[in-house]
C-alpha cells in the first residue's frame, strides 16, 4: 500500500461520534465576542467529571475525532474553539491578546455553568498558556485538574506570517496567508496526517482573527508556569518535532504540581488504536486526582 492510500486509510476510520452528536452552542463572552462550544453530557464515569477541551492555536479541531470518541463515553466532553477559529463571533473592536485568551477561560466556565471542581481543563499547545493566565490572575477559579498535551512556554509560529498578517489589510491576505502558511507547515511540520490537518485549517484560516490573535504568539508563560498549583498533567511525545519533548520537559520542571506523560507519538494520541490507550492512561490519572 503507497503512502497516500495508508494516509486515507488511517483517516477513513474516524467515525467522529462526538462531533456528530454534540450539541452546539455559542458561549457569550465578558466583551461581548461569543465563542463556539460543543458538548455532550453521556460520560458513565461515576464521579460526574467533566472535561473541558481546547484545542491549539491555528490546530484543526476535528483532528482529535478518535480522542474525543473515546474520552466522550468516559466523561461529560466540551470543546471551546478560541477567537482565532474561524467559528469565533468576534469583531475588530474585541481584543484577542493571552489576557483576553485567559478570561475567555473563566467566561466558557461561568457560561456553561460547570463546576471548575469537577472539571478537568484539557489543552493542547498554546491552549495551556490560556488557561494559566486565567488562573494566574484569578479570572477562573481552580480547575480539579488540568492536563496539557505538548505544553510550550511560547508559541511556535512563523514570523513571515505573522509579519505579513500585521502589516497588511484582512481583505487582501487571506490568500496570501494560506500561501505562506501552508509553504511554512511543509517546512517544519513532519509528513503525515498532522502537517495534512494543519494545511487544512490555514486553508480556511480568517486573517482579521489572526491579525487579533497574533500577540498570543509573542507570549513567554514561564512566570505562570511557576505559579500553577493545580494538579497538571503533561504529555510529551518521543516522535514529535512541532511540539518537541524537551520542552515538555522544562515545563514539568517548572510546575511543583505536575506529572509527566511521555508517548510515542502524534499519532498515537489522535487516532485509534493509540488514543483508545491513551484514554485510559488520561481516565487513570483523573480518577487519581478526583479521590
Amino acid at each position: 500500500m503507497n503512502s497516500k492510500k495508508k494516509k486515507e486509510k488511517e483517516v477513513e476510520h474516524q467515525k467522529a461520534l462526538f462531533y456528530k452528536e454534540a450539541e452546539r452552542v455559542y458561549v457569550p463572552m465578558s466583551d461581548g465576542a461569543e465563542l463556539l462550544c460543543y458538548f455532550t453530557k453521556k460520560g458513565k464515569n461515576p464521579s460526574g467529571i467533566t472535561i473541558l477541551f481546547i484545542p491549539g492555536y491555528a490546530s484543526v479541531p476535528m483532528s482529535w475525532n478518535d480522542l474525543w470518541d473515546c474520552l466522550y463515553e468516559e466523561f461529560n466532553l466540551y470543546v471551546l474553539e478560541t477567537r482565532e477559529k474561524i467559528t469565533s463571533k468576534v469583531k475588530w473592536s474585541h481584543k484577542g491578546d493571552m489576557n483576553r485568551s485567559g478570561m475567555d477561560i473563566g467566561d466558557a466556565l461561568r457560561g456553561l455553568k460547570l463546576d471548575p471542581k469537577k472539571t478537568v481543563i484539557f489543552c493542547a499547545s498554546a491552549s495551556a498558556l490560556y488557561a494559566m493566565r486565567g488562573l494566574a490572575e484569578k479570572w477562573l477559579d481552580e480547575p480539579l485538574g488540568l492536563i496539557m498535551i505538548g505544553p510550550v512556554r511560547t508559541p511556535k509560529l512563523p514570523s513571515k506570517l505573522i509579519y505579513i498578517t500585521k502589516f497588511t489589510p484582512s481583505f487582501l491576505i487571506d490568500g496570501i496567508i494560506s500561501s505562506i502558511g501552508k509553504l511554512w507547515i511543509g517546512t517544519v511540520v513532519p509528513k503525515g496526517i498532522q502537517r495534512d490537518r494543519y494545511r487544512q485549517y490555514v486553508g480556511t484560516a480568517s486573517a482579521m482573527r489572526w491579525k487579533k490573535t497574533k500577540s498570543v504568539t509573542f507570549w513567554d508563560g514561564t512566570e505562570d508556569f511557576k505559579k500553577l498549583k493545580v494538579s497538571s498533567l503533561m504529555v510529551g511525545a518521543i516522535q514529535e518535532e512541532l511540539h518537541v519533548d524537551n520542552e515538555t520537559k522544562i515545563c514539568v520542571d517548572l510546575v511543583e504540581t505536575s506529572e509527566y506523560l511521555q508517548v510515542p507519538s502524534f499519532m498515537y494520541m489522535h487516532h485509534l488504536p493509540g488514543a483508545a490507550e491513551f484514554t485510559k492512561q488520561l481516565t487513570e490519572y483523573i480518577e487519581k486526582i478526583a479521590k
